[in-house]
């Protein structure tokens, strides 16, 4: 059987490599709208489909729901975000975007297709077509591996 790594030459693991560059190349481009990666996620889902549960918009980015409530904390501060009590659950909270949020969302935008453009130069499309299918396979493999435990 063939040794297989995610380990790059350097030793480092290459997807965290991957993940931590791109995370950094976000937050530099966003840093000009006082904004990070992550708090831009918040506003792009929310501009998709406003209103949605504090829980619900946790899952949709694979995040503690402690984590959410920080994000949402920080863009509500700013006036992105306001949180209205759920008319069906009284215990939750649904999320709606206002609108300096579209603002946001179309800057996340071009600095998605700025950082993807960086990030997939000289790579053939074939390869990135192949490239995506498979990490969207080992992505689904470790959700599957984590909600057995």
């Amino acid at each position: 059987m063939e040794k297989r790594s995610s380990l790059s030459e350097d030793n480092n693991p290459i997807f965290q490599d991957i993940a931590r560059f791109r995370a950094i190349l976000f937050d530099s481009l966003l840093k000009p709208h006082d904004m990070t990666m992550s708090q831009g996620w918040v506003l792009v889902h929310l501009v998709r489909e406003n209103g949605l549960r504090q829980s619900d918009l946790a899952d949709r980015m694979d995040i503690a729901t402690v984590t959410i409530s920080k994000l949402i904390d920080r863009l509500e501060a700013r006036g992105y975000v306001e949180r209205r009590s759920d008319p069906d659950d009284r215990r939750s909270n649904r999320v709606y975007a206002l609108a300096p949020a579209k603002e946001v969302v179309k800057i996340m935008t071009r600095t998605i297709f700025e950082v993807d453009e960086l990030a997939t130069r000289g790579i053939p499309e074939a390869d990135l077509r192949t490239s995506l299918r498979v990490l969207r396979q080992m992505k689904e493999n470790l959700r599957d591996a984590i909600s057995r435990r």
